[in-house]
């Protein structure tokens, strides 16, 4: 049996075909859109959606850093990733690979639940593409760079206006007793690094402190 991670992986794969043929559709191909689009949300509704905690960024980040592979999200390096990892003819890549995917599986598996997914503030869906280009879509940076002043603040006409979409989100789990206020927040690792600035230590720890949010979250929702 291969696992959650490789199945996660053959999705991209499958993803990125599609993309190369010009079939790729959000309500096919991205969870996140398909779980609002599934549970009745209006089509422009589910194209809102955004996967909160980003899995290849992790994932891929982790590969180099422990053995050197060097993964992208291209028909081509995705097949030869899936290749290595079913290869019949054992190395150290193959072992090594397999060993991190064990390591993983438990973290792919909350990865496309309802836990992780989001929807984007009403006609600003350019935020995900910022949030990944500045913060690799760390959601406690995310949402700590959304308040006056922050980074992602122009999505948001006020911090009111940011408040009441944390309460709709079910972010307020990043807060001390669910009281919003930047004094109160909880971050989900004690430093603002983008995922691929840190290190081994630093990853596990924020995987860990991701997991816990995202279990957390689902449980509220």
């Amino acid at each position: 049996m291969e696992g959650i991670v490789v199945e996660i992986i053959e999705k991209y794969l499958e993803a990125e075909l599609a993309k190369q043929q010009r079939k790729y559709l959000r309500l096919k191909y991205d969870e996140d859109a398909k779980y609002y689009f599934q549970n009745g949300y209006s089509e422009d509704a589910a194209l809102h959606a955004d996967t909160i905690i980003s899995f290849w960024t992790i994932y891929r980040t982790v590969l180099e850093k422990e053995t050197g592979w060097n993964a992208y999200k291209t028909p081509k390096s995705l097949d030869s990733l899936l290749r290595q990892i079913r290869s019949k003819r054992r190395n150290d890549f193959t072992s090594n690979i397999i060993q991190i995917n064990e390591k993983l599986e438990d973290f792919a598996k909350v990865i496309y639940t309802k836990g992780n997914y989001m929807l984007l503030p009403n006609g600003k869906r350019a935020m995900n593409n910022e949030r990944y280009e500045r913060f690799e879509d760390r959601i406690d940076m995310t949402v700590y760079h959304s308040f006056s002043g922050g980074k992602l603040s122009q999505y948001f006409e006020t911090d009111e206006i940011l408040c009441e979409w944390i309460v709709r989100e079910k972010l307020d789990i990043l807060f001390t007793d669910g009281d919003i206020k930047k004094e109160k927040f909880i971050w989900l690792l004690n430093n603002e690094k983008r995922i691929t600035d840190m290190n081994l230590s630093e990853i596990y720890s924020y995987i860990d402190s991701a997991m816990s949010f995202i279990k957390n979250r689902s449980a509220n929702i």
